[in-house]
């Protein structure tokens, strides 16, 4: 049966001359191995629209069933179309899939699709970034990579349409085809393109505004003839004509509103687009609300741009229009005018832009066979049917049954031609952004300026003003850097916040803004080394007769080891990997944070030690050597845990250190309670006030005793300068002033309150005080004992007075001279509670050479309860006076010497015994006094009034307090000098301005 069907086929098909077919496949340049006229079109299915691939099925026939279908892939091919009046059009691809549909005898059926060559796109997934970069060099630059097949163009509507809009900073390709990729970029940016067909095959062009008469030209038959007419089909008919017109109306949104947040402004891009259709007074304002994501618009009219963009793409919705033709020429991508349609709002002519043509076509057949080959390999419009993508209208049917009666038939979408066309992608619901395209987390490597992952020396950190950083994914061409990325922060705000910048070469954890592979932020730091400990392993048990490196001696308290990442990349500096003791001793309890110098293995750290029982904090700078140590005190190295050093705290530094406290500041070794159900204040010095009130007390007895035995009273009890007065309080001494701001008390109910307290001096206990100075004091308080000692000097220097006291004994002694200096005068009593060892009161000896007492400016007085001894051990004694000796008792005998006579008076008798009496003639004996040097030590100074800029002020009456409340007032001279002001001592004035004269 079958073989008779195969004969009448033949036979039929035998005077079907090429000449008078419809359809004819021209494949390729002969690689293929197929004879010209092999494959004989039965029929095809071509669907075209704009922003698609555009395909071809083609039904063919062939005498032979060992066509080497491997061999036509990717073959040129071309299938040529009759036109209505006689030329012929070609439709130029190449054959990117075959399918034999079924053989039987000496005939097989095969299934031919023909696209253009940006199919191709289609099969190429990449990922990579552009930065700065307009669309239409990135799009050049992908097709670029499909030479010589690809063919495109830009059309001339492009240029102004793209005038206005701006770079794109940074545009990612990730895990996208190459046409995904195009489509959405040049969807974002409102561009289409469709397939035109000239001599070399398919030209691929990119427009702007498909109302622009050069983006879409019109169709070949519209303008040989001035227009389709609108009219029935009949086999008579000389020209092709469109049958079948409808229109379809759907609602859309009116108002197209977008927004988004601008970080580097700090404010908000948002505008809106009103349509521009005319809508029906009924309808109500539908808004479409679009938030793409932030720093989406670099500005206000970018902004509008896109929502202009998105308002056409909803206009060019709102009117479609579909219909059937039986025009061979049409294509998506042209123009269309119709002549004779019969809608009063369109008018006679008509113009529509194509954006979708399905095209059917059946060759010409004798009808013998096309009844055998459909009794022999099944009827053609299910094999048509089956090539339909689903999404064209139930019309399809009708064309199919047309074009079997006809030879041709389309069904077609169109938009008024004054309509701009905008692409929508799949799923993107009109938006300008496509659905996202990254989901998760990646990693990615910091580079330098120069896309290097490697730092430059002391170059280990390559940012700009606002903190951000260049990466490179793993995915990514080395040359090509990601744009700058913003860091996540712990914590962020204006003037606070942590900071943590990546330096060249680390790691990091990037996630995308709202999943928009375009939109990165770097979220965390990642180690992809790992700890190492101990000495390296040897492969396979194998010696190892190289030498070792340093990195893997043992540890010690001053030396790490093992940190020489032997895996590679960075691994943390604290790790569990050699917990043992004989290793780092470290199961992975210490951390903390660890910056690191640029260029250098300076670092600053912060590290807590978690170790049971041994805990510790470190913060340390190697600047200087420079720790603070808390807690349980151990050698480190790195990731070492060495010997014990102590508990409690520890500052250090080899370089120079302060501690200044502005309101006081309290050193104490007495213990307070600090446990979890009881704690002292901070500022409790009960035991130190006790010694201070203890010391006040003993300076007042000492004073009194002082006045009572006439000598010079304690200046720290009575008052330096003023008398119960001192410069920490003017109304009480130096000593009880500085009790009385030790043992201050304030309010612990809010700051303001303490504050308060601090200002009055407040002393009073209470419920809801605790202790706090009242002045900017350091106190040092030491339960067993205080020691002070200098490798040098030590020097003790105050404004007001010094006191040294002590409950018991007090010693000075030096290993060189003792020397003890004062501006007035000194001041020493001894035994005023009780005598000292061996009854002795005040001793003053010098065990070698001269005891010196001199009184250069006044009296020298020696006075004694009973004796007064003078002895001479080997020596003698001389008295003398520039006027006059006398020696007398209470008896009234006395002995004057004056002058150059010795009077001898009593009231009883002289007696004068000597083994020889000698008087003789008179003789002067001179006597060498000491020359006494007369000095004073003046604190003169004279001041001089001058105004903000520096000059001076002259004919100022002024006035000046003194220290000991004497004024003096006077005028400035021309230089604005005062008087000059004398002193004896150092005092503070008050300099008050009374007026200037003019």
């Amino acid at each position: 049966m079958s073989m008779a069907l195969t004969q009448r086929i033949a036979a039929a098909l035998s005077e079907f001359s090429s000449t008078r077919r419809l359809y004819e496949l021209v494949v390729g340049d002969g690689r293929s191995g197929l004879p010209a006229g092999s494959l004989l079109v039965e029929a095809f299915v071509a669907s075209d629209g704009l922003q698609e691939v555009g395909v071809r099925d083609i039904i063919v026939l062939s005498t032979s069933m060992h066509i080497d279908l491997d061999a036509l892939l990717g073959e040129p091919a071309a299938l040529e179309v009759c036109l209505a009046d006689g030329k012929r059009e070609r439709y130029g691809g190449e054959i990117c899939e075959v399918a034999m549909l079924g053989s039987d005898g000496g005939l097989a059926r095969y299934r031919i699709r023909l696209s253009p060559w940006i199919w191709r796109l289609g099969q190429v997934r990449n990922s990579r970034v552009w930065q700065d970069k307009r669309v239409t060099e990135i799009v050049d630059t992908v097709f670029a990579g499909y030479r010589p097949l690809a063919r495109w163009r830009w059309s001339i509507d492009t240029g102004p349409f793209l005038r206005d809009t701006l770079p794109l900073t940074y545009c990612c390709q990730y895990r996208e085809s190459d046409f995904d990729f195009v489509r959405r970029i040049l969807a974002e940016e409102g561009l289409g393109w469709r397939i035109e067909q000239d001599a070399d095959g398919p030209m691929l062009v990119l427009f702007g505004d498909s109302s622009h008469p050069r983006a879409l030209p019109e169709d070949l038959s519209s303008a040989a003839a001035g227009g389709v007419r609108y009219h029935a089909a009949r086999a008579v008919e000389q020209d092709d004509t469109v049958q079948a017109l409808s229109a379809q109306r759907r609602l859309q949104a009116s108002l197209t509103t977008v927004l988004s947040y601008d970080y580097k402004a700090k404010q908000i891009v948002a505008t809106g687009s009103p349509t521009r259709l005319v809508q029906s007074r009924h309808l109500p304002v539908i808004e479409a609300f679009d938030v793409p994501g932030a720093d989406a618009f670099a500005n206000l009219a970018q902004a509008r741009h896109y929502a202009d963009l998105q308002m056409e793409g909803k206009e060019a919705r709102t009117e479609m229009w579909a219909g059937r033709s039986t025009v061979r020429t049409l294509r998506a991508g042209t123009r269309l005018k119709l002549a004779g349609l019969p809608m009063r709002a369109r008018g006679n002519d008509a113009a529509f832009a194509l954006t979708r043509v399905l095209s059917v076509g059946v060759n010409n057949m004798p009808p013998p066979a096309q009844h055998a080959l459909a009794e022999l390999f099944g009827p053609i419009p299910e094999l048509l049917e089956e090539s339909v993508e689903r999404d064209w209208p139930e019309d399809v049917a009708l064309a199919i049954a047309q074009a079997r009666e006809t030879g041709y038939a389309n069904c077609l979408e169109a938009i008024p031609a004054e309509l701009p066309w905008r692409p929508r992608l799949p799923g993107s619901d009109g938006r300008s952004k496509a659905r996202p395209t990254a989901h998760g987390s990646q990693s990615a490597i910091v580079i330098g300026a120069d896309g290097s992952d490697r730092p430059n020396g002391a170059n280990e950190l390559y940012c700009d003003r606002l903190g951000r950083v260049r990466i490179r994914f793993h995915w990514q061409d080395e040359r090509n850097a990601s744009c700058w990325v913003r860091i996540a922060q712990r914590l962020a705000s204006g003037g606070m916040g942590s900071q943590f910048l990546p330096r060249i070469g680390q790691e990091v954890l990037v996630q995308f803004l709202e999943n928009d592979i375009d939109r990165p932020v770097i979220v965390g730091a990642l180690y992809n080394g790992q700890g190492e400990g101990g000495i390296a392993p040897t492969p396979g048990g194998r010696r190892d007769t190289g030498d070792r490196s340093k990195v893997f001696t043992f540890a010690h308290d001053r030396n790490p080891s093992a940190q020489g990442n032997l895996a590679g990349g960075n691994s943390p500096v604290w790790h569990g990997a050699s917990n043992d003791d004989a290793g780092h001793r470290n199961g992975a309890a210490q951390w903390g944070i660890r910056s690191k110098e640029f260029g250098g293995s300076g670092y600053n750290q912060l590290l807590f030690d978690d170790t049971d029982g041994q805990g510790r904090v470190q913060l340390k700078c190697t600047h200087g050597a420079t720790e603070l140590n808390l807690g349980h005190l151990i050698h480190t190295a790195d990731n070492y845990r060495g010997a014990f050093r102590g508990m409690g705290a520890e500052l250090r530094t080899d370089a120079y250190g302060a501690v200044r406290a502005g309101a006081g500041l309290l050193v104490s070794s007495y213990r307070i309670a600090h446990a979890g159900t009881s704690r002292d204040p901070a500022g409790e010095n009960a035991a130190a006030v006790g010694l201070l009130r203890q010391a006040a007390k003993q300076a007042e007895s000492f004073n009194g005793a002082a006045v009572t035995h006439q000598t010079v009273g304690l200046a720290a009890h009575l008052g330096a300068d003023k008398a119960n007065a001192s410069l920490l309080d003017a109304q009480s001494a130096p000593l009880k002033a500085l009790l009385a701001a030790m043992s201050g008390m304030v309010g612990a109910g809010s700051l303001e309150a303490a504050l308060a307290d601090v200002s009055a001096r407040n002393t009073a206990a209470g419920a809801g005080k605790v202790p706090h100075t009242t002045g900017a004091i350091i106190g040092i308080a030491a339960k067993d004992g205080f020691g002070a000692s200098a490798g040098q000097s030590l020097q003790l220097s105050n404004g007001e007075t010094v006191s040294l006291m002590s409950g018991q004994d007090t010693q000075f002694v030096s290993g060189g001279q003792m020397r003890v200096h004062t501006g007035q005068a000194i001041g020493v009593l001894g035994g005023a509670v009780k005598a000292g060892e061996d009854g002795v009161g005040l001793q003053l000896i010098a065990a070698k050479d001269d005891i010196d007492i001199q009184a250069q400016g006044d009296t020298l007085a020696v006075q004694a309860r009973d004796e007064v001894n003078v002895i001479s051990a080997h020596g003698h004694i001389d008295w003398a006076a520039a006027k006059k000796i006398s020696l007398s008792t209470a008896g009234g005998a006395n002995i004057t010497i004056e002058g150059g006579n010795i009077t001898v008076q009593c009231p009883g008798k002289i007696m004068v015994r000597a083994g020889k009496k000698s008087f003789l003639s008179p003789k002067n004996t001179p006597f060498d006094f000491p020359i006494l040097p007369r000095g004073s030590m003046k604190f003169d100074e004279k001041f001089q009034l001058v105004d903000p800029s520096g000059e001076p002020i002259k004919n100022a009456r002024y006035s000046i307090v003194r220290g000991d409340g004497a004024k003096v007032e006077g005028v400035t001279d021309k230089d604005g000098m005062l008087a000059l002001q004398q002193g004896f001592s150092a005092e503070l004035v008050v300099i008050t301005v009374l007026s200037i004269n003019k």
